[in-house]
């Protein structure tokens, strides 16, 4: 199974690349991984999502664990995010709790 996605720790800041689709399938692959930042002063989670198209509950679910668990701060941000991600969000209702970017 292809990972997909990307873990990059730069200081207090974990970057997560996405590829093109977060779901049950690697989902639980990237929650191990970023499972193993939980005591490492993490300040910040970044997500690009410049490359995602896809979202599922699964990946929903690595989102909320970050934002309750991992980042000392509870800050997360999601980088050139589109449109239909951004619906899917909002339709969870976790979009208020996440900073959004573009670059």
């Amino acid at each position: 199974m292809e990972k997909d996605f990307e873990v990059i720790k730069d200081g207090s800041v974990l970057t997560v690349v996405l590829g093109e689709e977060l779901t049950r399938i690697n989902a639980p692959a990237l929650m191990d991984e970023v499972t193993s930042y939980k005591d490492q002063d993490v300040g910040k989670v970044v997500f690009d999502a410049t490359k995602l198209t896809f979202l599922s509950s699964s990946g929903v679910r690595v989102i909320i664990f970050c934002k309750k668990y991992l980042s000392t701060s509870s800050n997360i941000v999601f980088l050139n995010c589109n449109d239909k991600i951004l619906d899917v969000l909002d339709i969870v209702g976790i979009r208020p709790f996440i900073t959004f970017e573009k670059r």
